[in-house]
């Protein structure tokens, strides 16, 4: 099996909801071979996943605890790189019934890329993403992303794309030989604030001068009746599961560099 879609589902059944399911079928197990009071006890271990999972402080304090990691930066306080790194998501292809590339959650980073360029803090934009899984009769998301940054006014001679990486490990592996042929020794890296964490963390072993550089952030300051923060929501619950997934990412990365040191 593909190694990347083993990580994938086993990331999937981690989250909030698969924990769900797995409690879910482990408690119909249990009560066939006549555990039924420890398949009601994990019945109330769900329900308390639920509920944290989809709780807005939870949600929220899971994200902060990331994006305050490396917060954005104003442009002005930027200093000029020899290029800008933009990791590849956030964008959705144009699959039918969808005529046209789509903009979604994360894909903050191509504007703040532009606007990066615009602002003269590098002259070169590298956009490294390839599609997660194969998708017939269309090119990768760096591709789309790179038409993307055009509309916008960024030259295409400014821009290059690596598009077969389909995760952030790939993508620096991928990115770093380009960036030695090009003798590119300081780079401005882009992405969500939520995932810059694991992000940097594997490229710092690049041997090139990284800075962060954070896009789109989900945690803002934002003013609401209280009750709100403590009322469950489907929101919330995806804010979890996100904050999750680079968790796990980070710890993932931890546990192989103990066990290649070991």
């Amino acid at each position: 099996m593909d190694s990347i879609l083993l990580v994938k589902i086993i990331s999937a059944l981690s989250y909030p909801l698969g924990l769900l399911l797995v409690l879910a079928i482990l408690r119909w197990i249990l009560r066939a071979i006549g555990l039924k009071g420890v398949g009601s006890f994990l019945g109330l271990v769900g329900i308390f996943i639920l509920v944290t999972a989809s709780n807005p402080l939870v949600a929220h304090w899971l994200v902060s605890s990331l994006e305050q990691q490396y917060p954005q930066q104003a442009l002005s306080d930027i200093a000029e790189h020899d290029a800008i790194v933009v990791l590849g998501g956030g964008l959705r292809l144009p699959q039918l019934p969808a005529r046209h590339t789509q903009i979604g959650a994360g894909s903050d980073r191509y504007w703040y890329a532009t606007r990066l360029y615009r602002a003269g803090k590098a002259a070169k934009i590298v956009l490294t993403g390839g599609n997660l899984f194969e998708q017939p009769g269309y090119e990768s998301e760096a591709f789309y992303a790179a038409e993307l940054l055009q509309e916008w006014g960024v030259p295409q001679q400014a821009i290059a794309i690596e598009t077969h990486s389909r995760n952030t490990l790939q993508n620096m592996q991928n990115t770093s030989s380009y960036l030695k042929s090009k003798q590119i020794s300081t780079i401005l890296l882009v992405t969500s604030a939520l995932h810059m964490p694991r992000a940097y963390n594997i490229f710092k072993s690049m041997p090139i001068s990284i800075t962060p550089a954070s896009a789109g952030v989900l945690v803002r300051e934002h003013v609401q009746p209280q009750i709100f923060d403590w009322i469950p929501s489907s929101a919330a619950l995806s804010m979890t599961t996100v904050a999750l997934h680079e968790y796990y990412g980070i710890w993932f990365e931890q546990l192989k560099a103990l066990i290649d040191r070991g």
